[in-house]
C-alpha cells in the first residue's frame, strides 16, 4: 500500500508539477498563435489596401502627368496660341466677328500651375454662335468657360454680341511674369 500510495503521490506530483503547467503553456501558446495569425491576416489586409492605395497614387500620378505633358500647353507661347489664334479662327469659320479680346495671366503662390485669361467680344448670329460654342466645348485643347454673357447687339440687323471669359492652364517651370 506504501508503494501505491508513493506512485500516486509521485503521479499526482508528475501532474501538478509537469504535466498540468505544460498543457497549460500549451493552451497559451494556441491562443497566443490564433492571436498571431489573426494579426497577420490583418497585417496581411493592411498591405493590401496599402499596395493598392500606393498604386491607385502612382496611377494617378501618371494620368496627371500625362494631363500636364499631353492636355495642357506646355508653355505661355502655346497657351496663347491655342486661345488667340485657333479661337480666331474658329470664330471666323462660324462667321463670327471678333470685336476685341484682353488676356492676363495669374498664378497662386507655391502653384506651378499658371492660368492665362482671356476676355472675347464676339457678334453675329445667334445659330453661328451656338455653333461655335459646341466646336469650344468638344476641341481636344483644354480651355476652359468661365463666364459666359449673351446680349442683342443690333435688333434691326438681328445680331447678338457674346461676351466669352476663357481660360487655359500651363505648366511653369520657372517665375514668368505676366505679359
Amino acid at each position: 500500500i506504501t508503494m501505491v500510495i508513493v506512485v500516486v503521490v509521485v503521479d499526482v506530483a508528475l501532474y501538478a508539477l509537469v504535466v498540468l503547467p505544460w498543457s497549460v503553456a500549451l493552451t497559451n501558446a494556441r491562443q497566443r498563435a490564433e492571436i498571431a495569425s489573426l494579426a497577420l491576416t490583418a497585417a496581411e489586409q493592411a498591405l493590401a489596401v496599402a499596395r493598392t492605395t500606393v498604386d491607385g497614387k502612382l496611377e494617378a500620378d501618371r494620368e496627371l502627368q500625362n494631363f500636364y505633358s499631353e492636355i495642357l500647353p506646355s508653355d505661355l507661347s502655346d497657351a496663347r496660341g491655342i486661345t488667340f489664334a485657333r479661337l480666331e479662327e474658329a470664330a471666323s469659320r462660324h462667321n463670327l466677328l471678333m470685336e476685341r479680346r484682353s488676356s492676363s495671366t495669374d498664378r497662386e503662390e507655391g502653384s506651378r500651375l499658371t492660368r492665362l485669361q482671356m476676355t472675347m467680344f464676339l457678334k453675329g448670329d445667334y445659330r453661328d454662335m451656338r455653333r461655335f460654342l459646341s466646336e469650344l466645348e468638344t476641341a481636344d485643347d483644354f480651355i476652359v468657360i468661365e463666364e459666359i454673357s449673351l446680349s442683342q447687339d443690333d435688333p434691326a440687323e438681328n445680331t447678338e454680341a457674346l461676351t466669352l471669359g476663357l481660360a487655359t492652364y500651363y505648366w511653369t517651370e520657372n517665375d514668368e511674369n505676366a505679359f
